[in-house]
């Protein structure tokens, strides 16, 4: 039965109710909506020769988009699978991964039969990792970290497989995205003891060495200066707005450094606060505006296979729901996507 709480936040439908957030266990169970609507007849899950050739995917290619560095890719291309192999829930969300990521680059018939895999594969890593929520622990941090990374990165990327009935690239996919995400955050929480295991790098606040360009370190300038501005109206969350921007400019800074990445895409998304995700729900101009930066960031980081045109389809739809006086914000992030002077 699906969790009251689940029901007040997102009506199945697709009716928008206006209410708080759902806690981490109710998130994640948005995670039946990514990657089921493929076909109907998946391989077996089972361990044999296909899930072979996934792990050997996963560790000469897929581990890269999760890392941000040599640390890190250490981290998520070997650390991670030595975590695997006693943990058979961990597994499989790596096996899934592996698949989908396989499936987004394949035609038919093969397209399907690895994405039938991978919805297979996270049917089996779902249910012990939900039952776990609630206990994370030294013994199982490890992989609940690694899997919550996981998952997000199969929320994004199953909207691309070009299923007819699957959730499409949107701003209501992308919202259903951050809800995944904010139960993510509280796991991560939880899970603050690893900073003192050999998984330490992926807590390191270190922002890389890169040049910033100017166009977006401007653009991101005068979003502050209009938020400052929009702060005499009453109705107008000042400092909702200001930390969003503020994370949003510390964590970009990951995408010009690998552009590949999710980095930006994930940890964004993970630090959201409630307030902001319901004003980007409500359509709030302000809200949009920072959303389309974000978007633009997604858009550089494009060659990732798990987010490919997702910045480029949320910022034409967020183009389209502001009037003209709003669109004079979002110069940079069209200019950046669609091109000098080119509506989207």
């Amino acid at each position: 039965m699906t969790s009251p709480v689940i029901k007040a936040v997102y009506h199945w439908d697709n009716e928008l109710l206006d209410t708080a957030l759902p806690s981490a266990d109710t998130s994640f169970d948005l995670l039946d909506r990514f990657g089921t609507n493929g076909p109907t007849a998946s391989p077996s899950p089972g361990l044999e020769m296909n899930q072979l050739r996934l792990i050997v995917q996963w560790q000469t290619d897929t581990y890269r988009f999760f890392s941000r560095n040599e640390e890190t890719k250490h981290i998520w291309g070997v650390l991670l699978v030595e975590e695997a192999l006693k943990t058979p829930f961990l597994m499989h969300g790596i096996l899934a991964v592996s698949a989908l990521h396989i499936s987004l680059s394949e035609v038919e018939p093969q397209k399907s039969f690895w994405l039938g895999l991978a919805t297979a594969h996270k049917s089996e890593a779902l249910p012990q990792f939900l039952e776990n929520l609630h206990s994370v622990n030294a013994a199982n941090a490890k992989a609940m970290l690694g899997l919550s990374g996981l998952v997000v990165a199969f929320a994004f990327g199953s909207a691309l497989t070009g299923v007819s009935d699957a959730d499409q690239p949107c701003l209501d996919t992308l919202h259903n995205v951050f809800v995944l995400c904010r139960g993510v955050q509280q796991i991560i929480n939880v899970a603050s003891t690893l900073r003192h295991s050999n998984f330490a790098p992926l807590f390191d606040p270190t922002p890389p060495q890169v040049t910033y360009p100017d166009r977006a370190k401007e653009s991101l300038d005068r979003l502050e200066q209009l938020n400052a501005a929009c702060g005499t109206d009453g109705e107008h969350d000042t400092a909702a707005y200001a930390r969003a921007i503020r994370e949003l400019r510390g964590l970009s800074v990951h995408t010009f450094a690998q552009p590949t990445s999710m980095m930006l895409a994930a940890g964004w998304a993970i630090r959201a606060t409630p307030e902001y995700l319901q004003y980007v729900q409500r359509h709030e101009p302000f809200a949009l505006v920072i959303h389309a930066h974000y978007c633009t960031f997604l858009h550089i980081a494009r060659d990732n296979c798990f987010l490919q045109v997702w910045g480029s389809c949320v910022l034409r739809e967020i183009y389209h729901l502001l009037d003209s006086t709003w669109r004079l914000h979002i110069t940079w992030p069209i200019s950046e996507v669609f091109g000098e002077n080119v509506a989207p």
